[in-house]
């Protein structure tokens, strides 16, 4: 086994020698704190104020606009009711029995028989007769 070393007694400096004694060191300087921390604190103000405003604003931006879009839907119901109105209106004028009664009115009686003539022909820019006329249609 190994022997061991004998505590040796811390040698004693003589006054040359030795370390200057401590002392304490001078206090930090003051920040201005204060100063800092209401900057600090008003900026998050600020930016917390923006932010509240930023978004106030595109809520009620938003709600303009549905209420925009509301309006020209009901717009748009009221419009396509009154298409669907006139387009009654129009078919009732229409109608062959209302056609017929104004026919009447107007002494105008149905066509029995109607002749249909066929197209002239020409030949290099010339009017030709045409040869027969085509059998009239007879609807009695």
């Amino acid at each position: 086994m190994a022997a061991v070393a004998p505590l040796q007694q811390p040698q004693r400096r003589d006054r040359a020698t030795r370390r200057p004694p401590l002392r304490l060191a001078p206090a930090p300087r003051p920040r201005p704190s204060r100063y800092r921390d209401s900057v600090w604190a008003a900026t998050l103000a600020l930016l917390l104020a923006v932010g509240i405003l930023g978004v106030l604003l595109l809520n009620t931006s938003t709600q303009t606009q549905a209420d925009n879009i509301a309006t020209a839907k009901q717009r748009l119901a009221d419009l396509t009711l009154h298409a669907q109105v006139l387009q009654m209106a129009a078919d009732q004028e229409e109608a062959p029995s209302v056609l017929a009664a104004r026919a009447r009115a107007l002494r105008m009686r149905p066509a029995t028989s109607v002749t249909v003539m066929p197209p002239q022909r020409t030949r290099t820019g010339k009017s030709v007769r045409p040869r027969k006329l085509i059998r009239p249609f007879h609807t009695g």
